[in-house]
């Protein structure tokens, strides 16, 4: 499964005794700047941080800010979308899910994509609702309701997708398992500006008449949601699982080589 985030290798060593540092990005050296997280933990005043929700074939720059007194600008970084979908769990960047482009209908038949045989393959979105904050009141003796309003509601929506085999089916259970908002980004012919969506029922469908053909087409609606915060577990390679998967023993991991930076970057499961 390709990425696209950016990772951070924060190192303030040689000014203070930083212990936590805050990250933002910004779209120059000079910023402005947005928060992501004041309170990374520095061990030895390092750290690795995962910036999976920048925007995808964009430069970007990170200050970096200790608690003591180490600041860093760094950059510029850019994440390639590779003309692909992106659908994420911000808080398990391990489970983010690519999707590539194909001629795509009902049957499920392809053609035409971009890489052979995809597991993953977009559908495309359904209408949008943009629903209304607004109340009418009946006023006696009176033709004209009081009408009250506030600010309409940003869109609903539909989205539908493929998946062709039982293991990208699997993939799908474990990015929506978890039941929080999820990150979706899309190539900028879109028109689609990346938004936090919240979810609803996740309708999986059989497309052949042979069942036991693993393609499956996918319809989940969803409503745009206020950005998710909280701590982030690691990347696809960069995780306990995937460490303990390619290393039955501490040992194991030292005797290759490993040190905990490539636990923490997971050059040590994906040199």
């Amino acid at each position: 499964m390709p990425e696209a985030h950016v990772e951070l290798v924060i190192d303030l060593t040689g000014g203070g005794v930083d212990t936590f540092a805050t990250v933002e990005r910004g779209l120059s050296a000079t910023g402005p700047w947005v928060m992501l997280d004041e309170n990374v933990p520095l061990l030895g005043e390092m750290a690795v941080y995962i910036d999976s929700t920048g925007p995808l074939d964009t430069p970007v720059w990170y200050r970096i800010v200790g608690d003591v007194d180490g600041e860093e600008i760094m950059g510029p970084f850019t994440a390639d979308s590779l003309g692909m979908v992106w659908l994420k769990d911000p808080l398990r960047p391990w489970a983010t899910v690519a999707f590539d482009f194909c001629d795509t209908s009902s049957t499920g038949h392809i053609e035409g994509c971009t890489t052979p045989d995809p597991e993953y393959i977009w559908g495309g979105f359904g209408s949008e609702d943009w629903e209304p904050d607004a109340g009418l009141f009946p006023i006696l003796n009176a033709e004209r309701p009081a009408d009250v309003w506030g600010r309409r509601k940003h869109l609903n929506g539909s989205m539908t997708f493929f998946t062709r085999s039982l293991a990208a089916k699997s993939a799908i259970y474990t990015l929506f398992t978890a039941g929080g908002p999820l990150f979706l980004q899309l190539p900028a012919v879109y028109g689609w500006t990346d938004a936090y969506i919240q979810p609803g029922t996740v309708t999986p469908s059989y497309i052949r008449d042979d069942q036991r053909v693993p393609d499956r087409k996918w319809d989940v609606p969803f409503v745009t949601v206020d950005a998710v915060t909280g701590p982030a577990q690691g990347t696809l390679c960069a995780n306990w699982c995937a460490v303990q998967d390619a290393f039955a023993t501490f040992a194991d991991m030292t005797a290759a080589g490993g040190t905990w930076l490539d636990v923490a970057t997971g050059d040590l499961v994906c040199p």
